[in-house]
């Protein structure tokens, strides 16, 4: 496991950064380019299924980029998801064949409730790379070893469920999802974390949860607002900036040489 080295007094230096980014379509063009860093995996939400050009292109510079879509889709909609983009849908209602036949390979899905026997033959169809898993309460021993089968799951909606850590099989990496100020010392069952955080938050604090969790992976919401998505631009400028040798430069100030695409 990596970790989080000390390097002077107040300082940390950061194995690396992982954040998801959720915003909106509507965001102003030119913060969500700012957003679009390598370290960023962005989940854009939309009213339609169809993007600007424009923001079809922004979405290329990130890490990678999930953006919901509503099937059917036809030819124009697909035109994005390209490379490290991939569309975002939910699972229930879903002709999982017909959305195999057109999924360009990288698909992230949302799913609600037990993880059954049926949904996990529903999503071998599919082959997500993603899972966002709304299980509402802990899940039964069987829930996990389907689960486990498949990459990119996160589990969240906890806060009310009862963790029982014998129902975890061995070598189970689901990704529970949190907000910053639930995560203790100990972690969940030893599973790797997706921690919520503000985009206003102390960096303190996320420094902090990362010296004790160093495989964790981070989440903020920004939607439309501009002030939330500068915030959250100025969060990861500081997180990349304690992570040696990557240069904290957003594509929003870059010149000719820096920002470019992974």
């Amino acid at each position: 496991m990596a970790l989080a080295l000390a390097v002077g007094p107040g300082d940390w230096a950061l194995p690396g950064v992982r954040m998801h980014v959720v915003a909106s379509e509507e965001l102003d063009p030119d913060r969500l380019r700012a957003l679009a860093r390598p370290e960023v995996v962005l989940w854009v939400r939309t009213r339609t299924n169809g993007l600007r050009r424009s923001t079809a292109e922004t979405l290329q510079l990130a890490g990678s980029a999930f953006v919901q879509v509503r099937p059917p889709l036809g030819t124009p909609a697909l035109a994005p998801f390209v490379g490290r983009v991939g569309p975002w849908v939910e699972e229930r209602g879903l002709d999982v064949a017909r959305v195999r036949r057109w999924s360009p390979g990288r698909l992230a899905v949302d799913v609600e409730g037990p993880f059954t026997e049926e949904l996990a033959a529903r999503l071998r169809v599919m082959r997500p790379v993603a899972a966002r898993w709304a299980r509402g309460g802990w899940p039964e021993r069987e829930e996990w070893t389907r689960a486990r089968a498949f990459s990119g799951v996160e589990l969240s909606g906890l806060a009310a469920a009862g963790v029982d850590c014998g129902a975890v099989p061995p070598r189970t990496r689901v990704r529970i999802r949190m907000p910053l100020g639930s995560v203790t010392a100990d972690g969940v069952c030893g599973l790797p974390l997706r921690v919520e955080v503000p985009p206003t938050v102390d960096v303190g604090k996320v420094h902090g949860m990362l010296v004790l969790h160093p495989d964790a992976e981070l989440l903020v919401e920004v939607g439309d607002e501009v002030a939330r998505a500068e915030a959250a631009r100025r969060l990861i400028d500081q997180l990349v900036s304690a992570t040696p040798g990557v240069p904290a430069v957003s594509p929003r100030t870059a010149g000719p040489r820096d920002g470019g695409v992974r």
